[in-house]
């Protein structure tokens, strides 16, 4: 099968901007594992409303695109404290009782969103205009700079976990729950700072893929399948497995579909996960369990 070069640097781009989508997915979803200790079922949904957020903010007030991206990451970090407090928090050491929560919690969202916005698909204004040419190819400038943005906020994010006193305690919560208690480090902020974080790194993917594709209220399905796709891949609470995972699923879903068609794009992810859950059982960069 000869492939025009032009369509593989397409399929490639694209693929890498929706990966790094995936990438802030997938970060939030292990950044609250790794800390609480409970998969959020409804983060899709937290996704899903940073999009019309957005949107209400750029297309109908007019706010330039980036603050209202911003101004969303705080509104759905506000959000998740509230969830934290009064739904998360109390059940937090459960075992089944956060599994009902969250997916009750994913559809009354999703229900919210239906009634307040609509079915519809909305479309938010572009992240930037214009091309660039690549080896003959044009590649739009607005999945340049989504991945640009989502490199950023990771970036930004390992700078936090790695260098300053609250980032290392959050790690430190990840890895010894009792040895960062013993040393004073109070769990209850720790869950409602991962909780905040990974919510807006959710509504940051929200936001970036609501100006790529569309906003809808069943956008977060498909997106929190992703990520729970790349936590299985990677590792779960291993953020360079989910950096790694999520590239591998963006790229599969850029180019697999250009060379072999979209049915093997469906198939793909699930035969790459049972073939690494056959090799490493704990993922690709996940810790082998005691």
């Amino acid at each position: 099968m000869n492939l025009p070069i032009q369509a593989i640097i397409q399929g490639t781009l694209n693929g890498l901007a929706m990966g790094w989508v995936y990438v802030l997915m997938a970060m939030g979803l292990t950044l609250i594992f790794g800390i609480m200790e409970i998969m959020q079922f409804a983060h899709g949904e937290i996704y899903m409303l940073s999009g019309y957020i957005v949107y209400y903010l750029a297309a109908v007030y007019e706010v330039p695109f980036y603050i209202a991206a911003l101004l969303s990451m705080a509104i759905i970090a506000v959000f998740a404290l509230i969830l934290e407090k009064f739904l998360f928090r109390p059940i937090k050491r459960e075992e089944i009782a956060p599994f009902i929560m969250t997916n009750g919690l994913a559809l009354v969202l999703q229900s919210f969103a239906v009634v307040s916005f609509g079915v519809y698909r909305r479309r938010l204004p572009k992240l930037a205009d214009g091309t660039l040419e690549v080896v003959g190819s044009f590649i739009p400038m607005d999945r340049l700079v989504a991945v640009a943005g989502a490199v950023i906020l990771s970036g930004i994010l390992y700078v936090f976990l790695k260098k300053t006193r609250f980032g290392m305690a959050m790690v430190a919560s990840a890895q010894s729950p009792e040895g960062a208690i013993s040393q004073g480090i109070n769990p209850d902020r720790m869950s409602a700072l991962v909780m905040a974080m990974g919510c807006a790194l959710a509504a940051a993917g929200g936001a970036l893929a609501g100006s790529l594709f569309n906003v809808s209220p069943a956008m977060g399905t498909p997106a929190l399948i992703k990520g729970i796709t790349i936590l299985v891949l990677g590792g779960m609470g291993s953020l360079p497995g989910a950096i790694i995972g999520g590239l591998i699923l963006g790229l599969v879903d850029g180019l697999v579909p250009i060379v072999f068609g979209a049915a093997w794009a469906s198939i793909l992810p699930l035969l790459l996960v049972i073939s690494v859950l056959l090799i490493r059982p704990q993922g690709i960069m996940g810790r082998e369990s005691k």
